[in-house]
């Protein structure tokens, strides 16, 4: 199958790229480079045997239609978002990001014939209360429209707090990768807040999985994957600090406005639909995310 993933050099997408060529798929990779990285698929790049195209472009273009079409891929995989960038990032340019690069590449899978679109979502749009998290839900209802209109089928695979090896930090939802780069080099952390506000935090590779049982199940639906699990802003620091073995403490810092108090989903859908469940304990997760940033 020829698969197309806008987003394919970030470290969800470039995940899921080494999965999905492991299974024999050819990949296309549509990113700008403005967050992912070509590093995050040098290990793909060399094992693909020619199975993998990388197109540099920025999914608002007008060029990213006629991409997509002419690529003709089977299905297609939209990472793409605004969560990728800077948390500077402006309301206007991340809700262009999320709702006209959406329609973009939903017009290019109708375009270049794809059967099915997966797109992922975010459990913390859903959860927050700003412009740009409203900007976000509105993009994932999008693709019930191409649906009815064109039959373009899609599952939207909703995603907590995703972390672990490539993720960049000081971007929105990185908070794992920000903490594991403070404590190994022995600074302290700032906990923003109370420290209170919870998230559900989900292994990269079992999000990876979930997206992958999506290409061939849950059509026409929302699903949410996660742990079903909340686990502390505070705590997660300690747990961190424990695996890094640094006892430096925490600085506390103010809280944002637009931040949700509590992320957290409910994943049985995702079993009933996908077949699908988290695989990867806390503790091993945050220790490669922990690796993963070893100087």
């Amino acid at each position: 199958m020829k698969i197309l993933v806008t987003g394919g050099a970030g470290f969800i997408g470039s995940t899921l790229v080494d999965r999905i060529l492991a299974e024999g798929h050819e990949v296309e990779v549509v990113d700008d480079l403005r967050s992912g990285t070509l590093g995050n698929l040098a290990n793909a790049r060399a094992e693909a045997s020619g199975r993998l195209k990388i197109h540099q472009c920025d999914i608002r273009d007008d060029a990213l239609v006629d991409l997509v079409s002419r690529r003709a891929p089977e299905l297609v995989v939209h990472l793409a978002t605004s969560t990728d960038r800077s948390r500077d990032t402006s309301s206007a340019t991340s809700a262009a990001i999320d709702v006209a690069g959406t329609i973009q590449v939903l017009e290019g899978a109708v375009a270049g014939g794809a059967g099915k679109v997966v797109m992922a979502g975010s459990a913390r749009a859903r959860a927050g209360g700003s412009g740009r998290a409203a900007a976000r839900v509105f993009a994932e209802q999008l693709p019930f429209t191409y649906r009815e209109r064109y039959g373009l089928e899609h599952t939207v695979v909703v995603l907590p707090t995703v972390y672990g090896p490539r993720q960049v930090p000081g971007v929105e939802s990185s908070v794992v990768a920000t903490f594991a780069e403070r404590l190994v080099h022995n600074k302290p952390c700032v906990v923003h807040g109370t420290g209170d506000q919870s998230r559900d935090l989900l292994f990269v590779d079992d999000a990876v999985d979930a997206l992958v049982k999506a290409m061939t199940s849950g059509d026409g639906l929302t699903v949410e994957v996660g742990t079903g699990r909340q686990t502390s802003i505070r705590s997660l620091e300690r747990a961190m600090a424990g695996i890094v073995g640094v006892e430096v403490e925490p600085v506390p810092g103010a809280g944002a406005d637009d931040e949700p108090g509590e992320v957290v989903v409910d994943p049985q859908r995702a079993a009933m639909y996908l077949g699908w469940e988290a695989f990867t304990p806390l503790p091993e997760g945050l220790t490669d995310a922990v690796v993963a940033l070893a100087p």
